[in-house]
């Protein structure tokens, strides 16, 4: 019996092309999204699970009443103080951040990022290794661990275990690869192991772990500081406790408040601090915290995600029911014969389900092509080099995509079959009159919520363009036209301005610690010596005295650092700054002296005074700068190059290169590009956005579609009437797109005003914002209007065409 339904769901999907068409692109477009999703979740979920001991693991939080999020970060001493004062505690390790720079291994070399880390980090852990042992590994000092690609970098086919490396730190961190502006050598390391790990996904990433039991020699040299004892620093170590058998989080938080009244009893500045254990499997994804070892999507974007794909799916859903109701007329016949030879509601009720399901599962086909070009588009999103989704669909997923498509065909199918299966024969044989559905009002209503819905995400999505647009457009007041940034990488940079100066093609080269607008910000609080004014937060660059010519930036007064011999004693301030500080020209603050909040004996005296710039983009109005000249802290140098011959400019740059670090090559960025690259997190979430608007307005075309396609059948007969009485066929269609006309009316004048309250929301944190006016919301109302009348023309149109004779025959 089940192979008929089918065979007769398959008949009337293949007679009814375009319904069926509508139906399945309605239905795929919705899967694709939801099937993204369960993807992006199957792997934030999948992480952490090759941990044996993984249900027992949890990480400790710091929290503060003061701080916007939890750390996961906690303090160096908790780990050896948890495990040695609480009975519920079987182990714990810890990971201390300040792993950074390259390894050497003869004329090899490779960056390394990780951790220092104790024996018992492979206890806790079940990471393998490919090559060493995992009881020893991190138990000598200036021992090493290493991922199988560096291994693969400096060793090729040797193995690496037993061999020496020389490490120089270069205070490389995870979250950026500015380095510091010389490296220091720790000496030599001895390989112990090598991590497999390609093979396991996880919320912890590294290239190195060095042993814990090397620290000591490097607090003596002075090469890292010592906060083995302080219980003040929690910004800097990731602790995890491995709980005994039996044992709860509930027991963990136990411990770790009385630990924290014992340590943080005599400390003011302290006062509310706490810390609790994080499951190891409640990490990825997880809630919002501070210094995260990656970027994770936090949980809640999951949440906004999955609300959105169960929008958009319910839509879809809708749209059926409202075409499977469209085509109760076209069907009323087969169904009062099929009762009048025996059916029964319940096979018919079946037969409907059958035919639903089988759409639902076309739709999963073209659902399964839809999502690859959707995951290959996901995947080169800027973003995604941060968040490192890879999306491999597995068995597992493919039997979750099946389900989904069976329960969306049953949810979709169930109304219409219910609807459909209870008409009586004698009245549907009879007349078509008597088994009309009223004026759907339920159904418009919730038509009204799906283009409320779709002018929203139009109108937000023409937001974010306007905001990225106003980003590219922004004057930042320099010049960054055909200008080279050139990270040092821990080198000379005397040495290399006197190097890469001398390249044909170069025009000027300065100095800086960090680009402005790319997202770095160094801050300080400064006040005139003997006010008793508050201090002021400024801004704080430090550039050489080439900066502000090569940038074109103007001084309006004084003069700029000396060159060559200019005092870190000396700083230049911008326009902002004099008015902040309480003058009204620049001239009258030159000579002045300054006094920072951090150091109260260090003054500063002010010798000049440049024209306003932009430092970052968080601002609409310029901040208040100081400039410092302090080549201790120099990491870029800013190259201007000539706007011809431009490429073969940087393969001279990168061959004299090779004479001031043969290990590194050269890494460089054009200003204009990373300029540009700030706005690039805004397109991706206008791209995704944008998309949702699409899939949205969409769906919620088809479903008007089908309130058309119902309408203009039930009212065939009053057409033809009123065509045969003498009706022009432009009366026909106002006529019949007067109904919905109201519903596109009602869903701009409802979606105006609530996507004006929704995108003020996120737009006010903007302070470098643009206007969002009734043109916005205008431009957005007239693209919906525009896409609903083109919907609405294709059926309203072809009913006023239609010859009246052929429609009062159906009577």
């Amino acid at each position: 019996m089940l192979l008929n339904y089918l065979k007769v769901g398959l008949r009337n999907v293949l007679k009814y092309k375009v319904f069926s068409f509508i139906n399945v692109f309605g239905l795929a477009v919705a899967m694709t999204i939801c099937m993204l999703i369960l993807l992006m979740l199957a792997e934030q979920r999948s992480s952490d699970r090759f941990n044996s001991q993984r249900d027992r693991i949890y990480r400790i939080l710091c929290d503060k009443p003061d701080f916007r999020h939890p750390y996961a970060t906690s303090p160096i001493p908790l780990s050896t103080e948890l495990r040695a004062e609480s009975p519920v505690i079987a182990a714990t390790t810890h990971l201390v951040q300040g792993v950074g720079g390259d390894a050497i291994y003869q004329q090899r070399s490779s960056e390394m990022r990780g951790y220092f880390a104790d024996p018992s980090f492979f206890r806790v852990f079940s990471f393998a290794l490919e090559q060493g042992d995992r009881e020893t590994a991190l138990s000598s000092p200036n021992s090493m661990v290493i991922s199988s690609e560096v291994a693969h970098r400096l060793f090729h086919n040797e193995n690496p275990v037993g061999k020496s490396v020389t490490f120089k730190d270069r205070a490389l961190n995870f979250m950026s690869d500015a380095a510091a502006q010389s490296s220091a050598s720790w000496g030599q390391f001895t390989i112990t192991g090598v991590i497999a790990d390609k093979k396991y996904k996880s919320h912890l990433t590294f290239d190195v772990l060095v042993s814990e039991s090397s620290m000591p020699v490097l607090y003596a040299r002075k090469s890292i500081p010592d906060n083995s004892a302080n219980w003040s620093d929690y910004f800097q170590t990731y602790s995890y406790a491995l709980l005994v058998p039996g044992k709860s989080q509930a027991d963990l938080d136990h411990a770790l408040g009385q630990l924290v009244r014992e340590k943080y009893a005599g400390m003011a500045d302290q006062k509310g601090f706490t810390m609790v254990g994080q499951p190891l499997m409640s990490i990825s994804p997880g809630i919002l915290l501070g210094n995260e070892p990656n970027i994770i999507l936090p949980r809640v974007v999951y949440y906004i995600l999955s609300v959105l794909a169960l929008v958009i799916l319910i839509s879809a859903c809708l749209n059926y029911t409202n075409l499977s109701i469209a085509r109760a007329l076209t069907r009323a016949r087969e169904i009062g014969i099929r009762k009048v030879n025996g059916a029964g509601r319940k096979s018919l009720i079946l037969q409907f389900l059958s035919e639903s399901v089988l759409t639902a599962m076309f739709a999963l086909l073209m659902a399964m092509v839809f999502l690859i070009a959707v995951r290959a588009a996901f995947l080169h999103l800027w973003v995604n080099q941060y968040l490192n989704f890879d999306l491999q669909v597995g068995y597992g997923i493919y039997i979750a995509f099946a389900g989904l498509a069976l329960l969306i065909g049953l949810i979709a199918g169930i109304y219409p079959a219910l609807y459909l299966s209870k008409f009586r024969p004698i009245k549907v044989l009879r007349s078509f009159e008597s088994m009309r559905p009223g004026k759907l009002g339920l159904l418009k209503t919730l038509n009204v919520t799906q283009f409320v819905i779709s002018l929203v995400f139009i109108i937000s999505s023409i937001l974010i363009y306007n905001q990225s647009a106003h980003f590219l457009r922004f004057k930042y007041e320099y010049n960054s036209r055909n200008m080279v940034n050139v990270d040092l990488q821990s080198n000379d940079y005397k040495l290399a301005m006197r190097e890469l100066g001398t390249v044909p093609g170069v025009a000027a080269v300065s100095a800086c610690d960090y680009i402005p607008v790319t997202g770095r910000n160094e801050g300080n609080s400064i006040k005139q010596v003997g006010s008793k004014e508050d201090f002021k937060q400024v801004t704080v660059l430090t550039t050489d005295e080439h900066f502000l010519s090569n940038l074109q930036l103007r001084l309006v007064a004084g003069r700029n650092f000396l060159s060559g011999r200019a005092p870190a004693s000396e700083v230049v301030v911008n326009e902002v700054a004099v008015k902040a500080l309480g003058y009204t020209y620049p001239a009258q603050i030159v000579g002045q002296q300054l006094v920072a909040q951090s150091n109260d004996t260090a003054f500063m005296q002010v010798v000049g005074v440049v024209q306003n710039f932009h430092m970052n983009l968080d601002h609409d109005q310029i901040q208040p700068l100081i400039l410092q000249n302090n080549p201790a802290l120099f990491r870029y140098l800013n190259i201007r190059i000539a706007a011809t011959g431009q490429q073969a400019t940087i393969a001279k740059l990168e061959q004299r290169w090779k004479a001031i670090d043969p290990v590194h090559p050269l890494k460089y960025r054009f200003f204009d590009e990373q300029l540009a690259s700030t706005s690039e997190g805004f397109f991706d979430v206008l791209s995704i956005l944008g998309f949702i608007a699409f899939l949205a307005v969409s769906i919620a075309c088809l479903g008007m579609l089908g309130m058309a396609s119902y309408t203009t059948e039930r009212r065939t007969k009053e057409v033809g009437i009123r065509k045969t009485l003498g009706a022009e066929n432009l009366e026909i269609v106002l006529l019949l797109s007067k109904g919905f006309l109201r519903i596109l009316g009602i869903a701009i004048l409802i979606a105006g005003p609530l996507s004006y309250i929704l995108n003020t929301l996120w737009l006010r944190k903007f302070p470098n914002r643009v206007d969002f006016g009734l043109g916005t919301i205008l431009l957005g109302s007239g693209m919906l209007l525009v896409l609903g009348l083109i919907t609405i023309g294709s059926q309203t149109i072809r009913a006023a065409r239609r010859n009246p004779v052929w429609a009062l025959k159906m009577e």
